[in-house]
């Protein structure tokens, strides 16, 4: 049976409103301004990186509809989260609350004063904190297309809201993350009594997975080029299962907690008893429930994890952000040059289908530029196989 969703008290507040597009945010000066950024989990890790080269002389909060994505800039010290109330990693624009994007046309958006809609805690805090203006962005994609030293999704933002003198020399390191991993002692003791209490965690080591996401299927690990496999093996994700497979025969104190954010069934879910593969769904809840939200979560588990495998999507790019978690990346439809900042502990495995397509002729495609080297290697099959991604991690960690 459908359950009703209740109505949200509005209130109607006025704003001068920019979008990226306009190029006249970089102008603005010491105000106080609220970023509504209606987008995933990954985008606000990657959103993270460039705070710091936002002008200084103004104070950031962030919010968006869905505590579970506004929880990652907990304790944040560049942009302070302003939560809702309201979980939610999906559909994240106030649409099913009859409040799309709190009733603004992104076209129309040039810094002019505009009225909004706004929850009422909202607007409550908007009044209180004295906020002066809102961006809102639409965070392209250019997914290759833009050069170094804006060849990621963040740092191609940059050229929009800021002068170009203002990333200088520190675009030519890699940006460092402004999240941070500590979270209430609440939240971490229930993270950790639950993976005690339903994981018997207790001795063991613990893999995180990011195998697939939805904004393009074709990156999941263990989706595309079901023919290269033999028949009879040509399940998907079928190569995640023989990597955990592998790692426990290396070591069988290894648990894997897969980040599937719904219980799926049969060939789509990574649950196994004898693989000591869990679901995130069903040891925290799927991300429909009020629980505690999941950036928050995500933050421990990161922090607890012995090591991160997974392809570019939100859980993987936390664990890119996370400043000691040893990475492996997936790449079959895109490269690192594109999202992410390259670290040390971490390294990349690349699919033939990215040259075979000629992807790593694209202006952002690169491994190595000034100071930024990504540690990768390609290999000669359009899968990633088991055995590829167990011998990347053991050039990382201790499997």
């Amino acid at each position: 049976m459908d359950v009703a969703v209740p109505q949200l008290r509005l209130h109607p507040y006025r704003l001068n409103v920019y979008s990226h597009n306009s190029m006249r945010f970089s102008e603005l000066r010491n105000a106080n301004v609220l970023l509504y950024f209606p987008h995933g989990f990954g985008d606000w890790v990657h959103f993270s990186r460039i705070l710091p080269l936002l002008e200084p002389s103004n104070r950031y909060w962030m919010t968006r509809y869905g505590d579970d994505n506004i929880a990652l800039m907990d304790r944040c010290t560049y942009a302070k989260p302003v939560y809702l109330g309201i979980n939610g990693t999906q559909n994240g624009d106030g649409a099913k609350f009859a409040n799309q994007h709190f009733g603004l046309d992104y076209e129309s958006l040039d810094g002019r004063d505009r009225e909004l809609k706004l929850p009422d805690s909202i607007a409550e805090f908007c009044e209180r904190e004295r906020i002066d203006a809102m961006l809102w962005t639409s965070f392209p994609e250019p997914n290759g297309r833009v050069p170094y030293p804006y060849h990621t999704k963040s740092r191609n933002l940059l050229r929009y809201l800021t002068p170009p003198e203002r990333g200088g020399s520190a675009l030519a390191a890699p940006l460092t993350s402004t999240l941070r991993f500590e979270v209430d002692s609440f939240v971490t003791g229930w993270v950790e009594a639950r993976l005690k209490n339903l994981l018997n965690l207790r001795g063991r080591k613990l893999c995180l997975i990011a195998r697939n996401g939805y904004t393009a299927i074709g990156k999941n690990w263990g989706h595309r080029f079901r023919e290269d496999l033999p028949p009879g093996r040509r399940r998907e994700g079928e190569e995640c299962r023989d990597f955990m497979r592998l790692m426990r025969r290396k070591d069988d104190r290894w648990t894997f907690l897969v980040i599937e954010d719904r219980l799926f069934e049969g060939d789509d879910t990574m649950r196994s008893r004898d693989l000591q593969a869990y679901s995130y769904a069903e040891i925290f809840g799927t991300l429909d429930q009020p629980m505690i939200p999941f950036g928050l979560v995500m933050k421990v588990l990161v922090s607890m994890a012995d090591l991160a495998v997974g392809v570019p999507v939100g859980p993987y790019h936390l664990c890119m952000a996370h400043p000691a978690l040893p990475t492996v990346g997936i790449w079959i439809e895109h490269l690192p040059s594109w999202f992410e900042e390259p670290r040390e502990g971490t390294i990349h495995v690349i699919s033939r289908n990215i040259r075979d397509g000629a992807l790593d002729r694209m202006p952002g495609s690169f491994f190595t530029r000034s100071n930024l080297r990504y540690r990768s290697s390609y290999v000669e099959t359009r899968i990633i196989t088991g055995e590829q991604v167990l011998a990347a991690a053991e050039q990382i960690c201790n499997v």
